[in-house]
């Protein structure tokens, strides 16, 4: 068989285009939910119009969110394949991918029905006083973040090189985002603030969540080697080889 043959036959399969796609996509709609309602003068875009709402990362049931659930049940079922890979040649450590897409599971369910939202009451009997914090549910939120954040890292110190990095660096970009950024939010409502300031805040909650997610997708497409053959498809995990899946 020539080099060229050789070459022809076995490639590796790469998520580099795929990635470009899905962060373009992620991006584009973060703006256009903020430069639809300010580019565009008209009843649907202003004024909590149908198209304003629809695009809006700030509401809740619409493209944004149906965006984000999907980007983390992408990830759920890729920590889930990987897992799956890993364990099918007994590897140390495979568990912990089970662990992150669990921890992902639960996230997309939160970000489609809101579960966080309903830890408020909880939050508001942690204090005495009431200062006009909207976002108390971030009290019993921290010690869920901590939970995510432990099941991640965990998996994270498994992890080598790009595929470990990825790792680390969306978990601490979700988590800061989610948490940091509903934060500032309060604050920023607290104080009366529900301009540009406390728009652009809650944007960048959004992108940074979703960032978040898509390097964690990052680390587990990093963590697996396809290569596409005459036969099919041979697939690595953790450096060690699994069954192939034959075309």
């Amino acid at each position: 068989m020539s080099r060229a043959e050789t070459t022809v036959q076995f490639r590796r399969v790469r998520f580099r285009r795929a990635g470009w796609v899905v962060l373009a996509i992620t991006v584009a709609l973060n703006v256009a939910s903020m430069a639809v309602p300010a580019l565009i003068d008209h009843p649907l875009t202003n004024d909590r119009g149908e198209v304003q709402l629809y695009l809006d990362v700030f509401v809740e049931g619409n493209l944004p969110t149906w965006w984000s659930t999907g980007l983390l049940v992408t990830a759920t079922v890729a920590h889930l394949v990987v897992g799956l890979l890993a364990r099918a040649r007994g590897p140390r450590g495979a568990w912990a991918w089970f662990g992150s897409a669990l921890m992902l599971g639960a996230l997309s369910l939160d970000d489609h029905t809101q579960l966080h939202e309903r830890l408020d009451r909880i939050g508001r009997q942690l204090v005495t006083y009431d200062d006009g914090f909207p976002f108390y549910w971030l009290l019993p939120g921290i010690v869920a973040g901590a939970v995510v954040a432990t099941a991640l890292l965990l998996l994270a110190g498994r992890l080598r090189g790009a595929a470990r990095w990825c790792m680390v660096g969306g978990c601490a970009l979700l988590l800061a985002a989610a948490l940091g950024g509903e934060a500032l939010q309060g604050l920023l409502i607290a104080a009366g603030e529900s301009g540009p300031l406390y728009v652009l805040t809650y944007h960048a909650e959004e992108l940074g969540e979703n960032l978040g997610v898509l390097l964690m997708l990052a680390a587990a497409a990093r963590s697996v080697i396809v290569t596409r053959h005459s036969h099919g498809f041979d697939v690595e995990a953790y450096g060690v080889s699994s069954a192939s899946s034959r075309a």
